[in-house]
Order: structure tokens, then C-alpha cells, then sequence
């Protein structure tokens, strides 16, 4: 039975109407698919594991399309830790600006806890550790740690000029966060390393008690 004259002019209309992807839509969306199937099977096969074929099986795209949008395997990685940073960057600033009143260092472990322990963050420390064998992929993810470190503490101390004592601040922070969301698979439960996380807030706690990172940084000097 075909539709009466009317539905089916209403659907013509809507489709007219809805505007159609450019080809750099399309390539966003598939590099977007291609960066979220990644993180989903170094997380789950680690780096090794995560062949292109099981991304692009996952990413739901045909299994040329990572050599078709990246001229090597290296160069895709590189990206998607490149992209995983923007979307930490992003994350880490919602969650600071929810918190009640000014960030003292005693909450920054929780938070860099929270954005680093998903599975995009897992995949990063992957990477990064599977440059250390690769130096193709070096080459590529080692600048662009640098540079995404040098923005975060630019936007963290909201100067242009990071000092070496910033830095090492940063650093500090940042790595032994990291670091422990590695150690999760080597504890003896997924939870249990929660714990060392809230003893780190409270040693930086400590360390400032007026809850100010300036005191870090000065202890840093």
C-alpha cells in the first residue's frame, strides 16, 4: 500500500531540507570513530593487541580506512593521543570549574584521578610506553607530550612563561596519577589504588596547608 500523496511529499520536504555532510564531515566523523575504537581496544588488548583491523572492525568503517586517513600506523596513534589530550584538557576544566570555591592542592590528585583513569587515559600511557620501542612513534607522541604539558601548565598558572618550579609541579602531579592508573592492574583490586590516590591529596595537603599550589611551587624552587 503506498503512502498517501501528502506523507510522502512531507518526506521529500525533509529530506531536502536536511543538509548533507561535506566530505570534511565525513572525514571528522570517521577519524572521530576511528580515535573512540582505538581507546576502546588498547584498553581492552593493550597496544599490541589493538591491531588496525580490530579499530577499524570496532569503529564500525572498513578496515583500509586508517591507512587511507593516516600514512602510517604511527602517525594514527600519534593522533589519537593527541586527541585523547584535547578531550582531557576539556574534562579536567569541567570538572575543576564544579568544584565549590577555589581548587586547593589537596583536590588535584582526585580530579587528575578522574580524568586520567578512563579507558582513554589508559590508552595513552600505552602508547606512550610502546614509543619507548618505536621510534617512529617517538618521533611523533614525545613533541607533542611536551607541547600538551607546556599548554596545561600555561592554562593551570595562567601565564605564558611556565617556570622550572611550575613545571616540576606539574610534573609531579601529573605522572604520579598516571602511574597509578597503570598500577591498577597489578593491585589487588580495581578500587584499591583509590586509596593511594586520596594519600597523595592529602601529602600535597600538607605540603600546602593553605590549599594554595604557590606553596608547591616554592618548595619546588
Amino acid at each position: 500500500m503506498n503512502p498517501p500523496p501528502a506523507e510522502t511529499d512531507k518526506v521529500r520536504s525533509d529530506t531536502a531540507r536536511r543538509p548533507r555532510r561535506t566530505q570534511e564531515q565525513r572525514t571528522a566523523d570517521t577519524r572521530a570513530a576511528l580515535f573512540e575504537a582505538a581507546v576502546v581496544m588498547i584498553d581492552r588488548h593493550g597496544y599490541a593487541g589493538a591491531n588496525n583491523a580490530s579499530i577499524a572492525d570496532q569503529a564500525g568503517v572498513s578496515r583500509g580506512a586508517i591507512t587511507h586517513h593516516f600514512t602510517t600506523r604511527a602517525a594514527f596513534m600519534a593522533e589519537v593521543v593527541r586527541w585523547v589530550f584535547e578531550q582531557e584538557i576539556a574534562h579536567y576544566t569541567r570538572l575543576a570549574s564544579e568544584r565549590p570555591g577555589a581548587l586547593k592542592a589537596r583536590d588535584w590528585p582526585q580530579i587528575l584521578w578522574e580524568v586520567f583513569s578512563r579507558p582513554s587515559g589508559v590508552a595513552v600511557m600505552e602508547i606512550l610506553v610502546a614509543s619507548r620501542s618505536d621510534a617512529d612513534l617517538a618521533e611523533l607522541t614525545r613533541p607533542m607530550q611536551l607541547e600538551i604539558e607546556r599548554r596545561g601548565a600555561q592554562n593551570y598558572f595562567h601565564h605564558a612563561e611556565v617556570t622550572a618550579a611550575e613545571m616540576a609541579v606539574i610534573r609531579m602531579s601529573v605522572w604520579a596519577v598516571r602511574g597509578m592508573t597503570m598500577g591498577r592492574s597489578f593491585t589487588d583490586g580495581p578500587g584499591s589504588m583509590e586509596d593511594a590516590v586520596a594519600l597523595l591529596g592529602q601529602v600535597l595537603g600538607r605540603a600546602a596547608p593553605t590549599g594554595s599550589i604557590r606553596q608547591l611551587v616554592d618548595l619546588a624552587k
